[in-house]
């Protein structure tokens, strides 16, 4: 008779959302993503990273009371900032507007972050959507994470800024992984044409690993859903964005896990303070 051993639970996934550049659907992706992990059954944690310019409680209809400038503040903890979203996600809404919170330091970014490990016990995923640029922050943070989603467009500065973003995360930290989706292209075929001619520039000059998500089509539905403040995942399922959505979260779950990074909140915190 075998042994009853115990389960072990998996570390919480940590998935951060970049590109580089504003305006490429960082945030749209970040939502729609932690809305497809939540309907299937996932605990899931979705952070807006954009700490001064925040606008994901915005895209999804949401008033929060306070913001995690309150937690910065000392006026409450991060439970009180913490608000449930559609399918039980868990949102950590920050500040707009607040231009002390886009330029953090990396003790505050530690001290603030230290104050997750009271909300990530049960979850499942944290998807964190990062704000734009290349700030000591912004590669700071995406470090930090277990996974890299890197958002590209069909334009020369969407592609020059990514790549941007890569090169620093590759020659400063050894980050040699990245998932790359292509946004607001006409078709799947464009889809691929652009991040194989993505990839292909980029082995010219490094040495890393690049892994294709999928596409997200230029669709109304999402500016549609946008205007209602809602994520078009949920508004409009059948829409060809939203399916193309279900399949990068398919493309994220089946995206081969690497074993040199733990993950969870306790890996997020130590790359922190490396």
């Amino acid at each position: 008779m075998k042994d009853n051993l115990p389960i072990t639970k998996k570390p919480m996934r940590i998935i951060s959302v970049t590109g580089g550049k504003g305006g490429i659907g960082k945030t749209t992706i970040s939502v729609n993503l932690a809305i497809a992990f939540s309907k299937m059954k996932k605990k899931v944690l979705l952070f807006d990273a954009d700490l001064g310019l925040a606008n994901v409680d915005l895209m999804l209809g949401l008033n929060p009371e306070k913001t995690i400038y309150d937690v910065f503040s000392g006026k409450c903890s991060m439970k009180d900032v913490c608000i449930e979203g559609p399918h039980g996600l868990k949102i950590i809404p920050s500040s707009s507007g607040i231009q002390k919170m886009a330029d953090l330091s990396l003790k505050e970014s530690v001290e603030l972050i230290r104050s997750f490990s009271l909300l990530t016990e049960d979850l499942d995923v944290m998807i964190i959507d990062m704000a734009s640029g290349i700030s000591n922050q912004v590669m700071d943070f995406t470090h930090a994470s277990q996974d890299i989603m890197v958002v590209i467009c069909n334009d020369p500065a969407s592609m020059m800024d990514s790549y941007a973003v890569i090169k620093i995360l590759h020659q400063k930290y050894a980050r040699s992984r990245f998932g790359i989706v292509v946004n607001k292209v006409k078709s799947q075929n464009e889809g691929l044409r652009v991040f194989t001619r993505f990839q292909e520039t980029t082995a010219k000059f490094l040495n890393l690993s690049l892994n294709y998500l999928g596409h997200i089509p230029d669709d109304d539905y999402i500016k549609l859903a946008a205007r209602e403040r809602k994520a078009v995942y949920d508004r409009y399922p059948h829409s060809n964005s939203a399916l193309a959505f279900n399949n990068i979260y398919m493309g994220v779950e089946n995206w081969e896990e690497d074993d040199n990074v733990m993950g969870g909140i306790h890996f997020f915190f130590d790359r922190l303070t490396l």
